[in-house]
């Protein structure tokens, strides 16, 4: 698998990532914005509305037939955060020209191009009915998450944790600010995204598309981008623990631990916290699984989650009620047995093999590549195997300095109703 990044103008690049094991090529086009809590919301909905039609495909049935005629090509979008930046991706996943023996992969090239930057425009505004379709639908997503509690109580203790800042908030914007939203800031926001972001235009496959490239370079010289870059991000510092209690109907209560960390991850090489988080709550050879859930049956789930281009770490777990304090403490003090280095180089290497097993994994899939290079656009071509080899140099006190410099920020707990 070679990688190759060319300079396509200012703030855009294209990265190629030849691979033959593939029939299909997945072309993403990726865009970061500085996060900017007013405007989350709009930029939000870009990548599902501009995905659904277009100028010359007013309509979704219209883009369906265009789709058919690519032997079923699929395209849509996704908005998430990397760092302090919202990543707004559109993509499209198209059968191999060789095996359908026709020239495919080229057209859905354009075609991707075309849904960016020619979408339906009526009086000088995106859609309104397609901006009211896709504010109804976001919104339903969010009430809808209330019904996963544990991703409920994540997305609470990250709101609490953040609340001071742009991170505090949910990635589709919140409910308010959905529902709020008209069809001039859904436009100002394209207008935004394709002026101020940072793009990354990547291909995971045989060969890159004819005239893709061009196409857009072209498309982004023509617009003013003097303010396009990716923002640093910015680390929290924690003054204090803050604790957070709430209720719900819920049987088991759930408790989520939030901690802080000064460095942040700004090249993908950060090996160590990977390492330190996988061993502390990953697999069933972690701490946090092997004593706290099977040894002390204080948890029914217990996992340890890091975010290092934010610098934090999230460890949540399901517990009965009258176990809340134990399992705080415990978890607590399984943090400060791997700081004094009280573990062994057996639980490092399951956890090195577990690591490199998984990373290795996702060169199996297009769509897992295009992820991984999607999700990291500072860390430039290093790739799933060159992280499996940094892995394997990762020794004991790198682990320990890694523990070493989270600190305990937030404590969020969700309560049965009753227990209130």
């Amino acid at each position: 698998m070679m990688t190759t990044i060319k300079n396509l103008g200012r703030g855009v690049e294209s990265v190629f990532i030849e691979n033959n094991r593939f029939n299909t090529t997945m072309i993403s086009v990726n865009f970061y914005l500085p996060l900017v809590r007013e405007k989350i919301a709009a930029a939000a909905l870009l990548p599902y509305l501009l995905t659904s039609c277009s100028a010359e495909y007013p309509d979704f049935s219209a883009l369906n037939l265009k789709l058919l005629s690519l032997y079923s090509a699929d395209i849509g979008g996704s908005a998430d955060r990397v760092g302090d930046n919202q990543w707004l991706r559109f993509y499209c996943n198209v059968l191999n020209d060789d095996v359908v023996d026709e020239q495919v992969l080229d057209t859905a090239a354009l075609l991707l191009a075309e849904l960016i930057f020619n979408p339906l425009i009526f009086d000088g505004q995106l859609s309104p009915r397609d901006v009211a379709r896709e504010k109804r639908l976001t919104a339903e997503k969010i009430k809808s998450l209330v019904n996963d509690k544990r991703s409920y109580a994540i997305n609470r203790a990250i709101s609490e944790m953040f609340r001071d800042e742009a991170w505090g908030t949910m990635k589709t914007g919140e409910l308010d600010d959905v529902l709020n939203l008209t069809p001039g800031d859904v436009t100002d926001a394209w207008e935004r995204m394709l002026k101020e972001s940072f793009v990354r235009i990547q291909v995971v496959g045989k060969k890159m598309p004819a005239g893709l490239n061009e196409r857009f370079a072209a498309a982004f010289a023509e617009i003013d981008r003097s303010a396009a870059g990716i923002a640093p991000a910015r680390p929290k510092i924690t003054q204090k623990v803050n604790e957070i209690k709430e209720t719900a109907a819920v049987n088991q209560a759930k408790l989520v631990l939030g901690f802080t960390c000064p460095e942040i991850d700004r090249d993908g090489e950060n090996i160590s916290k990977l390492v330190f988080a996988d061993l502390f709550g990953g697999g069933p050879y972690s701490r946090l699984f092997s004593v706290v859930r099977e040894q002390m049956s204080l948890c029914y789930y217990c996992a340890a989650r890091a975010t290092r281009s934010k610098g934090f770490m999230l460890i949540d777990c399901g517990v009965d009620t009258e176990n809340i304090k134990k399992a705080q403490d415990e978890i607590l003090h399984q943090l400060e047995i791997i700081k004094s280095g009280d573990f062994s180089d057996e639980l490092i290497k399951a956890s090195a093999i577990s690591l490199n097993d998984s990373l290795l994994t996702a060169e199996d899939s297009a769509a897992a590549l295009d992820t991984w290079y999607g999700s990291r656009p500072y860390a430039g071509a290093a790739g799933p195997a060159d992280v499996a080899e940094l892995i394997k140099k990762i020794n004991k006190s790198d682990i320990i300095s890694a523990a070493e410099s989270y600190r305990l920020d937030t404590v969020y707990m969700l309560l049965p109703e009753e227990e209130k």
